[in-house]
């Protein structure tokens, strides 16, 4: 049996299914940028790990995302090329953070951040994360529909 959750009950040990895919939840970072709160969830399956972030951006905002190990430097606010493509600046600033379960973080600290839109598919992003001053990761992701996104966990009939 199945109980659907609202994308503020998410925390590790949900299911996720994502445009057909099913995902189990490992980790789970909520953010706090002045007021604005959103999620960010490791999810995994039977490849590698990747990571959604339901996000308050417009009605239901859902991000899908890989970090690109391959790569590595500093974010340019002037703009970016990478993978064949050209990228715009979208947004930028700083924020508190709270982790629990298997992310690779603290329990709570702070990220600065850089984001990104393909100038060819705003669908597309691209974005550099610094968690408490330590080194930039660089993920690459994409919208995803959020009426293609279920999240639930499963509970025991009795």
């Amino acid at each position: 049996m199945r109980a659907e959750l609202r994308p503020s009950q998410v925390a590790p040990g949900a299911v996720l299914e994502v445009e057909g895919s099913t995902y189990r939840v490992v980790g789970s970072v909520r953010f706090d940028l002045g007021g604005t709160r959103w999620g960010e969830h490791c999810i995994t399956s039977s490849g590698p790990r990747e990571w959604l972030s339901l996000q308050p951006r417009g009605a239901g905002c859902v991000i899908h995302w890989r970090t690109r190990d391959d790569l590595f430097g500093d974010p340019d606010h002037g703009g970016m090329s990478l993978d064949g493509r050209a990228w715009t600046l979208l947004e930028a600033g700083s924020l508190t953070y709270t982790a629990e379960g298997d992310t690779g973080l603290g329990v709570r600290g702070t990220c600065e951040f850089v984001e990104f839109v393909a100038t060819d598919s705003p669908d597309a992003v691209l974005v550099y994360e610094s968690f408490d001053g330590g080194m930039w990761e660089i993920s690459v992701g994409r919208l995803a529909d959020p009426a293609l996104v279920r999240c639930y966990r499963e509970v025991s009939g009795d």
